[in-house]
């Protein structure tokens, strides 16, 4: 369409794109077969994430990336799944005793299942020792054995003695055995201790000789008590030896049956080997206690034998395939697990039986799903799950110890191999900031499947989303669709899309609106979800959210916001704009106006004065001087102070989408020729003039529509948009209804000179071989008035300045 080519309101097949519901293979979605679980018109994210998984290299991890509601995790479970299925179990992991360091548990790897049973097998060892080793203890052999030790060492100590005595009487000496010990004493002839009277009569000589005999006689029995203690030495060590032979002779008898059936398996036989030997080294805790004879009767605390226990950290007996685990709220402990500990008389302890598993031990081996927002919350988390990646094993290590802060011992246990692939979910802008600033990240993450925001609104694609809505109402136990319903949600879906010729992939919001629907078709008493259900279902969801835009609504009706759409004014035109609030996007039309003078300083944005400006919306007001410059200076410098502004606009403006709005206002105050005020204008361009596609043009164009429904439909009332934006049309059938009507009416330009013809009624005009405009046409007015003020600049430039009085 060129420049200068009339432009006539759009056909209603360019209004709205409908669905045909004889295209519907089916009267309800009950005659139909069963729908697979599927992933609808996600085929470049299927792909790459498909590659991701089937990539066995810990350094190829997957970012799931895309905007909200798109069905990211859905894609991640769905394809997830059927390829885990078929994928062997990865292998239990316990924790058991360190005996040699109690303060690092050690990781032992078993077979899938095995862990439950290797911790039943060690319980019933336990059980076992604790019947057999006692009554080992009151065996007739055992008691043999130990009394034999016992004839033997008296024997022993009775030679002893009785040497030590056969030299003491050849001494003339006697031995007395008391209490503190042996005593010497020199003997009478009547055979009896000599009396200390008797010693006393003795001569000099005679008492020395004495003790000369008695300090021999000391020396004797010195070496006689070492003899005795020596052999009681033996007794002891031949009675631990008994003891012991004993303990593992029956220890060994219950044990052989778990060495046998570990021998290849060679971790667990060094600690097979090591609970024998502690249980050789430790025996007296099976013997049974007496109970002591106490005032009040207490029961005897038992022995817990927790060193021997065998803690299940992770077990795979029940599961199917490799395991894919999914987590909400990945905490440093979800993930990583944690040391829990009990109270003891007033104290935190732990021991290796209080170790918890993560997400991480639980995925081992299998496939593990994160929210990437949510773990980047908290920065523990994402920097110990990269260490962990990049050494690829799991360290177990208690939080507050690696914040600084100084808690109770706590255990280090012995790291667990990592091998599983992890995907995070996340959105794209979160992605390319990891890609930016985290030097880690594409290192680890170097698979990124891009999700999809819409599908084309074709054949397949359109089977594919028709079969989605029918496995979304058997899931949900949901009333039939009638093909009416499933057209009108198709529709709905380009709606959504805000585009003619695609449907978007935002599954989650038709599905609310699916479900809705169902609720109005139920409580209307209806066996099938119809058409009429789901616009009930957009219309209730629309008026919950749209306080605010009726409220803006009425404060126009009212005149407190001042927006004509009737009549024509000199440099005011109405622009449209959309308003967010989160939910609810709608269309809201604001006045624009223009104002000039002589001068210099060209374009004001009064918005950017006020700092109410964004990056957007100035760089279009740079694109408009641009344009009046590259039209209107061609003969010298613009003798122009313009200046452009949102009237009673308290809030930010972005966006370029006013542009040629602000053109009409600045042409239209410079020719002097009013504008149609029953008319909005929505629409970017260049410096050349031409117009370009915005965001938003349904809601815009609603927006006005509604206002002027509300003060009444003349018949010319209407709305100008760009020709590109054709193809984003997807009007309210209120709007279709007025225009079919022709009540209302759809403009669409491809330059600013033809939205300048529709609201001045003025040919834009074309400059002629001679560089001139043609007169009376809009473009000529205002290169006159341009050409007027810079004369006036020029005469005032030549005037001599009146000097001052002093």
């Amino acid at each position: 369409m060129a420049a200068n080519a009339p432009v006539t309101p759009l056909k209603i097949k360019d209004l709205r794109r409908t669905f045909d519901p004889a295209g519907i293979p089916f009267e309800t979605s009950e005659q139909t077969p069963e729908c697979p679980e599927a992933v609808v018109g996600q085929k470049r994210a299927k792909e790459a994430l498909e590659f991701g998984l089937a990539m066995h290299d810990m350094d190829y991890h997957v970012f799931v990336a895309g905007p909200q509601r798109t069905g990211k995790t859905h894609l991640v479970k769905s394809l997830l799944e059927p390829i885990a299925r078929h994928q062997p179990p990865p292998p239990d992991w316990v924790y058991v005793h360190n005996f040699h360091q109690p303060d690092q548990p050690r990781a032992l790897r078993l077979s899938p299942g095995e862990g439950k049973v290797f911790a039943k097998e060690m319980a019933e060892l336990v059980d076992n020792l604790k019947t057999k080793i006692p009554a080992l203890f009151e065996g007739e052999e055992y008691t043999s054995a130990r009394e034999q030790l016992l004839v033997d060492f008296k024997r022993r100590r009775s030679e002893i003695f009785a040497e030590l005595d056969r030299q003491a009487k050849a001494q003339g000496y006697l031995l007395r055995f008391e209490a503190t010990g042996i005593m010497v004493a020199p003997a009478g002839e009547d055979g009896e201790p000599m009396s200390e009277q008797s010693i006393r009569e003795m001569s000099e000589e005679e008492r020395e000789v004495l003790r000369q005999k008695s300090d021999i006689l000391q020396g004797q029995v010195t070496d006689a008590l070492r003899q005795v203690a020596a052999t009681e030495k033996e007794l002891n060590a031949a009675l631990r030896q008994l003891d012991r032979h004993s303990v593992l002779h029956a220890a060994g008898h219950l044990m052989d049956e778990l060495f046998d059936k570990y021998a290849e398996q060679r971790q667990v036989l060094v600690y097979l080997e090591q609970v024998r030997e502690d249980i050789a080294e430790h025996y007296e805790r099976f013997k049974k206690k007496e109970a002591p004879q106490l005032p009040i009767p207490m029961p005897v605390e038992e022995p817990s034998f927790r060193e021997y226990q065998v803690n299940v950290f992770v077990d795979n007996s029940g599961v199917e395939g490799a395991p894919v685990v999914v987590v909400s709220h990945p905490t440093y402990p979800n993930l990583f697990g944690r040391i829990e500990r009990q109270a003891q008389f007033g104290a935190l302890i732990t021991d290796f039986t209080l170790l918890r598993a993560g997400a991480l031990h639980q995925a081992n081996g299998g496939y593990l799903v994160l929210p990437a927002l949510d773990l980047l919350r908290l920065w523990l988390p994402w920097d110990a799950l990269k260490r962990a990646l990049k050494q690829r094993e799991l360290v177990m290590e208690d939080v507050l110890e690696q914040l600084g802060y100084m808690i109770t011992r706590s255990l280090r246990p012995e790291p667990i191999a990592l091998d599983l692939k992890v995907i995070l979910v996340g959105e794209t802008m979160l992605y390319h900031l990891l890609y930016s600033f985290d030097p880690q990240f594409p290192k680890l993450f170097k698979v990124r499947a891009q999700m999809a925001e819409r599908m084309n609104w074709e054949g397949e694609e359109v089977a594919s989303f028709i079969s989605h809505l029918c496995g979304v109402s058997r899931q949900r136990d949901m009333l039939p669709l009638h093909r009416t319903a499933v057209a009108r949600l198709i529709e709905l879906a380009a709606e959504l899309a805000e585009d003619r010729e695609r449907l978007t992939l935002r599954l989650a919001i038709v599905e609310d609106v699916l479900k809705e629907a169902n609720f109005f078709a139920r409580q209307a008493g209806r066996q099938a979800v119809l058409a009429q259900d789901v616009d009930t279902a957009v219309d209730k969801r629309r008026y919950r959210a749209s306080l605010m835009e009726d409220r803006l609504r009425e404060a126009i009706t009212r005149g407190f916001l001042h927006i004509e759409t009737s009549g024509a004014q000199v440099g005011q035109v109405n622009g449209l704009a959309v308003l967010d609030t989160g939910d609810h996007a709608f269309g809201q039309p604001s006045r624009i106006t223009a104002s000039l003078g002589l001068g210099q300083e060209g374009l004001i944005n009064i918005e950017r004065e006020a700092e109410l400006s964004g990056p957007f919306h100035t760089k279009g007001m740079l694109i408009l001087s641009g344009f009046v410059r590259n039209r209107f200076a061609g003969k010298g410098p613009l003798a122009l102070t313009a200046s452009l502004v949102f009237e009673q606009s308290y809030g930010l403006v972005d966006g370029d989408s006013a542009t040629m709005a602000e053109v009409l206002a600045l042409l239209s105050r410079l020719a002097g020729v009013p504008l149609r005020q029953d008319m909005a204008i929505t629409g970017s361009m260049s410096q050349q003039g031409m117009a370009q596609a915005i965001g938003g043009v349904n809601a815009k164009i609603e927006g006005f529509f509604r206002l002027c429904q509300e003060r009444g439909l003349t018949g010319g009332q209407g709305v100008v948009i760009p020709q590109a934006n054709v193809k984003n049309l997807m009007l309210h059938p209120d709007i279709v209804a007025a225009v079919k009507k022709k009540k209302f009416a759809i403009y669409a330009v491809e330059h600013v000179d033809q939205a300048c013809e529709l609201f001045t009624g003025l040919k834009a005009g074309q400059r002629n071989k001679l560089g001139r405009y043609p007169k009376g046409t809009l473009n000529y007015l205002v290169e006159q008035e341009l050409e007027r003020m810079r004369e006036l600049m020029a005469e005032m430039e030549k005037k001599p300045k009146k000097k001052k009085r002093a």
